[in-house]
């Protein structure tokens, strides 16, 4: 436009029109009406952009990055159908697990994770659609947020080692704390569960243990 002329927009809400009103220097008005894609088309197409946003290199096992003003979610498929789990003074080393999928709350100008949940999928290809289940174990709340308890988490500079907290969380001790029977099929207590199922292969917990939750993928990856 003209350093000549100065221009004012107006928008009509109520009738869905935009005016657009110029006034020279010399003190002369034009004015006329413009659609609203017409001024849409006008400030896209003259819109300079050369900013961009890597995320540099993302943990082993991501699936999904949202970005936001202050906080950066990741999303990781735990690659192991096996974890060390210890119940009060049991060890149960190299126990089956169904597939899991974490969230990490990052805070990048601190190098913290400030929350970290996670859900159970069926063991396929994910998808949006990917089920999933009721955590069958302890340590983490009805919204899937992980109970952390006094447990200090790593300080991560790079958040390409993020993958390594899936299983310092798995490793954390397990107690009766937020536990119930009624996220089971077997409607087991905690301890028979785990007798029940130590020599066992992860596919017995979607034929005989996990019960669906009513959701998705989707709506654990939407979240927040």
């Amino acid at each position: 436009m003209s350093k000549d002329y100065d221009m004012t927009i107006r928008i009509s809400t109520d009738r869905a029109e935009v005016e657009v009103e110029q006034r020279s220097k010399k003190g002369v008005i034009s004015r006329k009406n413009i659609s609203p894609k017409s001024l849409s088309d006008c400030i896209l197409t003259s819109r300079v952009d050369d900013e961009s946003h890597p995320t540099g290199l993302l943990p082993e096992g991501c699936i999904a990055v949202v970005m936001e003003k202050k906080y950066i979610y990741y999303y990781i498929r735990y690659p192991e159908l096996y974890a060390d789990f210890s119940y009060y003074e049991t060890e149960y080393l190299h126990f089956p697990i169904p597939r899991l999928v974490f969230c990490f709350k990052y805070l990048p100008t601190d190098h913290k994770v400030v929350n970290a949940s996670l859900c159970v999928v069926k063991d396929e290809r994910l998808t949006l659609d990917t089920p999933t289940y009721r955590y069958p174990f302890s340590n983490v709340y009805n919204n899937l947020s992980v109970c952390l308890g006094n447990n200090a988490l790593p300080v991560y500079k790079n958040p390409a080692r993020l993958h390594t907290l899936a299983a310092y969380i798995l490793r954390m001790p397990n107690n009766d704390d937020l536990y119930s029977d009624q996220n089971n099929r077997l409607h087991a207590g905690f301890r028979d569960l785990l007798e029940q199922m130590k020599n066992k292969t992860s596919s017995h917990y979607y034929s005989d243990v996990l019960v669906e939750d009513g959701r998705t993928l989707k709506d654990f990856l939407s979240r927040r």
